[in-house]
């Protein structure tokens, strides 16, 4: 069977994984560009979604408004690819978040932990939204290999995250949905 999918970010590791997602019957969509990713028109027919990070260079004279664009042209940016995608999943496709690391060379501080809770929050954002659908929505980390980052797209890595009977499934998707319903009717925020 094959798997129709949609891959973006960086150019270098795309092109591995699209080989391989080919190789194992899957006809990927090349995206490297977060601006050019499908909107409302598109099919609803994607099997899955894999978000690679993007490589960025920060810009700012101080360390706050370097870190505000890293955030913001790096990891935010992800929760607008994210949402360009969503009306264009197939109900039970797959969305796998690749974390993304900050080079040694970088002169900004890196809070890895913080960069995988948000990363972790555009998930449980994504599930809220696409309950429904019983897509399942996944965070690997960037040291996972390109192999392992396609199985999981694909759905071979079950072992570590095995299926849910009908009933979790329902009571996971009304969860999220209750979730989705708080946020969406948050007037204003204190932060």
């Amino acid at each position: 069977m094959s798997h129709i999918g949609l891959l973006s970010g960086s150019a270098d590791r795309v092109k591995r994984l699209s080989q391989l997602l080919r190789d194992a019957g899957a006809d990927p969509v090349i995206i490297t560009d977060p601006a050019a990713l499908p909107g409302d028109s598109a099919s609803d027919g994607l099997d899955f979604y894999i978000q690679l990070p993007v490589t960025i260079h920060p810009d700012g004279d101080t360390a706050v408004a370097r870190v505000g664009s890293f955030l913001s042209s790096g990891l935010l940016a992800r929760f607008s690819a994210v949402d360009r995608v969503l009306p264009v999943l197939a109900p039970g496709a797959t969305v796998v978040l690749v974390s993304g690391n900050t080079p040694d060379e970088m002169s900004l501080p890196d809070d890895q932990h913080s960069r995988l809770a948000l990363l972790h929050l555009l998930a449980h954002a994504a599930r809220a939204e696409l309950a429904a659908k019983h897509v399942e929505v996944r965070v690997v980390s960037s040291q996972r290999t390109d192999e392992e980052i396609v199985q999981c797209a694909l759905g071979g890595d079950r072992d570590s995250h095995p299926p849910r009977d009908s009933q979790e499934r329902a009571s996971a998707a009304t969860a999220y949905q209750d979730w989705r319903t708080e946020v969406m009717g948050l007037v204003g925020i204190d932060i």
